[in-house]
């Protein structure tokens, strides 16, 4: 299968900035959180990450050929990975459920809408909307403003007395609802818009590079205007996990400025270590994404948010490098199924 160098590149530093959000987040106490260090990590994890990987998900669905059928399936699998990774990363937790009788709920562990089941879901909307053909992309534009204009109502309307593991799929203020279709479908949505657009975007950047240039200044000045609150809400889990239209419009805004950025260094310094490397992990990043989840996961169950700030870059070294070795290993063996 043909690659796409520069999705890759995005893709690497997407889930590169996704691990440190997954440390702080189980491994490390209040003070570390609260920390100016702690809100730099949730800042870069945010709208620089999964917004990003959605989109370019959104972007390759649109493009792909295949079937509805073998999308389809390709949903369902994903889907399926989503909760054998929940049960594996939670496993040292579920077995402490089990054995110990821990007083917690498994269920808001195992149904915990994380981004693999955001992935199964979307895929199967968007290969389901590609059905419409022409009216495929206008149908999208709608939605991406129906998703984010609704999530406030829905987050309202979806919060249900009696104990439900199918709604918080789709939204709600739920805590264990991390990636719901509310507001998070928004983001594949615009890489499916991108897709249909992408020739008359670049034809239009390239014939009017000043107007270009005004344009991207004009949503780089909005972006700066409106940072102390989209940082807020970013750096805000409960409140990140369930935005609403304006923060994905300032969102979009941010992953906007950030491909140009990248596009640049991609462009004028296409082969160093530090992008053929991000490239890779771009490549393999389902199968580094389950790894390491897998090992933080399972740490957490001990230690959860009790480690002190000075502690942190430990535990990075040490998760981040295993979980690379894992990777290269299992790609060299040919033993991933991912």
């Amino acid at each position: 299968m043909k690659r796409f160098a520069f999705p890759d590149l995005l893709k690497g530093f997407a889930v590169f900035l996704i691990i440190p959000v997954h440390i702080l987040e189980l491994f490390i106490d209040y003070p570390g959180r609260e920390s100016l260090f702690g809100k730099t990590i949730l800042f870069l994890g945010g709208p620089l990450a999964v917004p990003v990987f959605m989109i370019i998900m959104g972007y390759f669905i649109a493009m792909s050929r295949r079937s509805l059928a073998k999308k389809s399936l390709r949903a369902i699998k994903v889907f399926a990975v989503g909760l054998l990774l929940n049960i594996g990363l939670n496993f040292n937790l579920l077995m402490k459920i089990k054995f110990q009788e821990w007083q917690i709920n498994p269920f808001e562990y195992i149904f915990g809408v994380d981004i693999l089941y955001l992935a199964g879901l979307s895929i199967l909307i968007l290969s389901l909307l590609k059905t419409f053909r022409k009216r495929a992309v206008w149908i999208a534009l709608l939605l991406i403003f129906v998703v984010s204009g609704l999530t406030g109502y829905m987050n309202d309307a979806l919060m249900v007395t009696e104990r439900n593991y199918a709604i918080p799929f789709i939204g709600g203020n739920y805590s264990w609802a991390y990636f719901p279709l509310f507001p998070w479908l928004t983001y594949p949505l615009a890489g499916f818009v991108f897709y249909y657009w992408e020739e008359q975007i670049v034809g239009f950047i390239k014939k009017q590079k000043t107007v270009s240039v005004l344009i991207l200044a004009g949503i780089t000045a909005l972006v700066i205007l409106f940072a102390k609150q989209g940082i807020e809400i970013t750096i805000d889990l409960p409140m990140y996990y369930h935005h609403t239209f304006l923060f994905a419009l300032w969102a979009l805004g941010v992953v906007i400025i950030w491909v140009a950025v990248l596009r640049l260094f991609h462009y004028y310094l296409p082969n160093t270590y530090l992008s053929n490397f991000l490239k890779w992990l771009g490549k393999n990043i389902t199968l580094f994404y389950v790894i390491q989840w897998l090992i933080i996961g399972n740490i957490a169950t001990e230690i959860y948010q009790t480690q002190s700030i000075d502690k942190y870059f430990y535990w990075f070294g040490g998760i981040f490098t295993v979980t690379i070795l894992l990777t290269w290993l299992i790609e060299k063996t040919n033993i991933k199924g991912l």
